[in-house]
């Protein structure tokens, strides 16, 4: 008996992934908005200077809301993520509530590269899945794995959060060697640590 190939479960599990997801986005439209009465707990548990959030494309949770609320708390920065070349890290600059952004890959909006490049210290993730363990499942190209593993590497310490729906729990996450786990899921309902 042959084992099957991570690859293509990883594949078959995002197809279900993501529909899953997109139905917990219909059913909840208030969900952005119960994330960002979590502000003050992430501010407390983590004790963050610099924030990393995303753009939300296709049924992510809208991370909007909690970034606004987190933005109220004083000697606080936000950045978002700029998606260079495939294969590599991301780099993070900083961005205030409504300023304009540069158009990225994959319809995803981004600072200008001329803005303050951040380190971040909490970083809010988008998934497709997670479970028990942390793992999270994301859409294959290996950035974000890729931008916690440099950072691990040059010595800076992230709290790497990601942000999902309840329904995007799921029994166990198809990892690879590269894979590593979240620090944490916040959900509507509330924060999940390891």
């Amino acid at each position: 008996m042959t084992q099957a190939n991570p690859d293509k479960i990883k594949v078959e599990t995002r197809k279900q992934a993501a529909a899953s997801r997109a139905a917990a986005s219909k059913a909840n439209p208030e969900a952005a908005e119960k994330l960002a009465k979590f502000a003050e707990h992430l501010i407390a548990e983590f004790h963050p200077q610099n924030i990393a959030g995303y753009w939300p494309i296709k049924s992510e949770l809208d991370v909007f809301p909690l970034l606004s609320a987190l933005a109220m708390t004083p000697k606080v920065g936000l950045c978002l993520p700029i998606t260079s070349a495939p294969g590599t890290a991301l780099s993070f600059h900083r961005w205030q509530l409504g300023e304009a952004l540069d158009i990225g890959p994959y319809n995803t909006r981004q600072p200008f590269p001329d803005k303050e490049e951040l380190l971040p210290d909490l970083m809010l993730l988008p998934l497709l899945a997670f479970d028990e363990k942390l793992n999270r499942l994301g859409y294959g190209g290996g950035f974000y794995d890729r931008t916690l593993a440099s950072l691990a590497h040059k010595g800076n310490t992230v709290t790497a959060i990601g942000i999902a729906y309840e329904s995007q729990k799921m029994d166990k996450v198809p990892t690879g060697y590269f894979d590593r786990p979240l620090d944490g899921v916040l959900t509507p309902s509330g924060l999940i640590m390891g």
